[in-house]
């Protein structure tokens, strides 16, 4: 299993006595899981179980396969001897929902205020009531140098000091690639399962910052909940010359950008159609995405397969199940052309969908696995 060296570093070189905490935030998505897998061995040479909080904020606007990796993550975490502890904000009990009713507004790219008051200020009273109490606080974080360009300089360690408190935040695996991560999950408790639906980022159910593929997939329960926010906020846009909007999507369709939920994940839906979303389905995209339309087709041209230039579009996007004369030449490809951190994802993805086939076999629920 790989090992952080940051982590080892700044251990050997802290002070760290029994008035030391280490709060490790998770987010139920694959980074800070694995930040998680990772440190708890080498912490728990420096310190006791007791000394170790993690913690998750809950925005009660998750997805559901996150609050099922968040279930997973508190069976794992018995091994240890360890509680997880659901923090939140306390002035808005419902979190997001009584947020929105607060700001009398949907959050937006230019104010994310949904961050702040629902994540950042519950970690934070966190971190500062265990000071106050006396202890030294050492936070662990999953940020990684080459998730974007804004954390290219993410430094392997940084101390926080506020006019009442102050903490240490490390990133263990700041210098690791995604590979690196999907790899260490792969081997140990598995990647979190919110990536095997379509989605391509962990968060909010949904975030207003998603594509039209993560709306796509939003249950009729958060479109009704979405529906009713709107026609509350209703009543304070009576003199404004638009709508309240979550998703602001400005195109031809919607070309002044504010539009109902409904309308929103309709066209979504009309984009991102996932009723054929398998294993077959996926590898398809993914070669799609390293090869281009055009050459994927011709390799089965090659192959002596030559679909309809229709079909083979619908194939890809899911609007129909890969046909079984074209599914060897689609794991052929996929072996040949994939890396493998792709690979892996395909693997780990194929893994459930034959556990979903299984438990419907033995009329299991699995709904929870939200792959179709």
């Amino acid at each position: 299993m790989k090992q952080s060296k940051i982590l080892k570093k700044l251990l050997n070189t802290t002070t760290i006595t029994e008035k030391t905490i280490f709060v490790i935030s998770i987010s139920g998505g694959k980074d800070s899981k694995a930040t998680l897998i990772v440190s708890l061995p080498l912490l728990l040479r420096y310190v006791k179980s007791h000394q170790i909080k993690v913690i998750f904020c809950d925005t009660n606007w998750e997805k559901d396969s996150t609050y099922n990796e968040i279930n997973l993550i508190i069976n794992k975490l018995k091994d240890f001897n360890i509680e997880l502890l659901i923090l939140r904000n306390e002035k808005f009990p419902n979190g997001m929902l009584d947020l929105i009713k607060y700001k009398k507004s949907f959050p937006t790219r230019m104010i994310k205020f949904c961050t702040e008051q629902l994540k950042m200020i519950p970690a934070l009273d966190y971190y500062k009531n265990l000071y106050l109490n006396g202890f030294d606080v050492i936070c662990l974080v999953g940020k990684r140098r080459d998730e974007s360009k804004d954390r290219i300089d993410t430094p392997d360690s940084k101390l926080y000091e506020y006019k009442d408190y102050s903490f240490l935040t490390i990133h263990p695996i700041a210098d690791w690639t995604e590979t690196d991560v999907y790899s260490l999950l792969d081997e140990t408790w598995g990647i979190p399962l919110s990536y095997f639906d379509g989605n391509k980022r962990v968060g909010c159910d949904e975030c207003f910052q998603a594509d039209l593929k993560s709306i796509s997939l939003m249950s009729e329960n958060r479109i009704n909940q979405m529906e009713e926010l709107e026609n509350y906020l209703l009543q304070f846009y009576k003199d404004r010359k638009y709508y309240p909007t979550f998703f602001f999507r400005k195109n031809k369709t919607f070309p002044e950008g504010f539009a109902p939920i409904r309308e929103i994940v309709n066209y979504a839906k009309d984009k991102y159609n996932f009723n054929y979303f398998t294993f077959h389905t996926r590898a398809l995209q993914f070669l799609r995405d390293k090869l281009g339309q055009k050459a994927l087709r011709y390799k089965f041209v090659q192959f002596g397969y030559v679909p309809d230039k229709t079909n083979f579009s619908k194939y890809v996007n899911g609007l129909l199940p890969v046909p079984q004369k074209m599914q060897f030449d689609v794991e052929y490809l996929t072996s040949k052309f994939l890396n493998s951190k792709e690979r892996l994802e395909l693997l780990t993805f194929q893994k459930l969908e034959y556990l979903e086939k299984e438990e419907n076999s033995t009329k299991c629920d699995c709904e929870s696995y939200n792959l179709l």
